[in-house]
């Protein structure tokens, strides 16, 4: 008996321990000034875009992958063209410095992130969650 009473606390323990580290890596959606355009995708993940000058553009997005595991990003992306916006980001990973490297390619109706080294996702995004080519469709 005594072992079960153990066995159920230390379940409720990992359980616990479990729900915070999933939601440590969430990004919330920044207060953009003006107005916003979202965008979603068939696999329930979002994109707002904030404020765009032809300099730059900020954006906060979520994808979502198997077992619900998802990648969180916001920043400001600047102009490589009309379109092409580009997001760059250095983070050490045990002692590794990681280029996120991000495309975010703004078309009429839909948005296109190309995650250009796939370290974007090494660093922002859950196991089983990736961004390399995600598209999103304009909100109506």
């Amino acid at each position: 008996m005594e072992n079960m009473v153990i066995l159920k606390i230390f379940y409720l323990i990992f359980i616990a321990l479990l729900l915070n580290t999933a939601k440590a890596d969430e990004v919330p959606i920044p207060e953009f000034l003006g107005e916003t355009v979202k965008y979603k995708d068939p696999y329930r993940g979002e994109l707002v875009l904030g404020e765009r000058t032809p300099k730059e553009l900020k954006f906060w997005f979520r994808t979502m992958g198997g077992g619900y595991h998802q990648c969180h990003m916001a920043g400001a992306a600047t102009s490589k063209d009309n379109e092409t916006y580009r997001y760059a980001r250095v983070e050490q990973r045990n002692e590794k410095n990681l280029f996120c490297s991000l495309s975010v390619i703004v078309l009429d109706n839909s948005v296109v992130l190309i995650d250009e080294n796939n370290q974007c996702k090494a660093i922002s995004c859950g196991q089983r969650a990736s961004i390399n080519g995600a598209v999103f469709h304009r909100v109506k």
